[in-house]
């Protein structure tokens, strides 16, 4: 289920991350006349992968939580719930390779977390829908018998987050690098800042917000160090889940 994500994601992933601390204030601060949402230039929709397709998945799906650009960019992208997590890899390709239409505050282009589904259909179905002579979902003695099999035990493969205390083992960081500055005017920045995130299936740090920091420089700091940071990757019941975790950063 590795997701490989553009490397302008994780150049972006940076910027702009003193702005994610002031997000939720933001966002709700004085009154807005005209507001325009998060678009997207078609449908996010996919082909179910064949060795699902005979499980009759009510209506497969993946939830995705976005951070769009005020140009469209993608900073930050994470499933975070699908019926089914062999869904995942496909609705990734799917969702970075679709165009976005950013929010607007008063005409403005403004950048924004939002959420959004990627679903999945056969194409078979939809022809035999149509009035197509085609059998939906194999017809086969074989594909009946393997999907009586298989179907019993598809509910394990429901993803979703966790809580801290349902994951087979704390999390922990396996790399922890020493600290990344951005540039040399931050050499001497010094200061803490309180940064919440969530630990992704793959032991990357998703969507970092400052939550508390005594400067700029200080919460960039600790963003570049926690993007080279590597963590056990979060499972539950031994299979892959993802958590929000907080982490303090003290520069001396």
């Amino acid at each position: 289920m590795r997701q490989n994500y553009p490397p302008r994601i994780n150049r972006l992933w940076v910027q702009s991350f003193v702005a994610l601390g002031l997000f939720a204030l933001s966002s709700t601060s004085g009154l807005c006349t005209q507001v325009k949402q998060v678009e997207v230039d078609g449908k996010l929709e996919a082909v179910i992968p064949p060795s699902l397709k005979t499980l009759h998945i009510e209506n497969p799906y993946v939830l995705f939580r976005l951070d769009v650009g005020e140009d469209g960019t993608l900073f930050d992208v994470m499933a975070i719930e699908s019926n089914h997590r062999d869904l995942i890899p496909d609705a990734t390709k799917t969702l970075l390779a679709a165009k976005f239409l950013p929010a607007e505050d008063n005409g403005t282009p403004v950048r924004r977390r939002v959420f959004a589904y990627v679903n999945f259909f056969d194409p078979e179905q939809r022809a035999w829908r149509m009035g197509a002579r085609v059998i939906p979902f194999g017809g086969t003695v074989s594909d009946a018998v393997e999907r009586r099999i298989y179907s019993t035990s598809a509910g394990r493969f429901v993803y979703g987050e966790s809580e801290p205390e349902e994951i087979d083992k704390p999390i922990k960081s396996l790399e922890h690098p020493r600290r990344i500055y951005a540039g040399e005017n931050s050499s001497d920045a010094k200061g803490r800042c309180l940064v919440e995130f969530y630990v992704s299936p793959e032991g990357r740090a998703r969507f970092p917000t400052a939550i508390e920091s005594d400067s700029d420089e200080v919460s960039i700091g600790a963003a570049l160090t926690l993007l080279r940071t590597r963590f056990a990757p979060p499972r539950r019941a031994g299979q892959p889940t993802f958590i929000k975790v907080k982490q303090e950063f003290i520069f001396q």
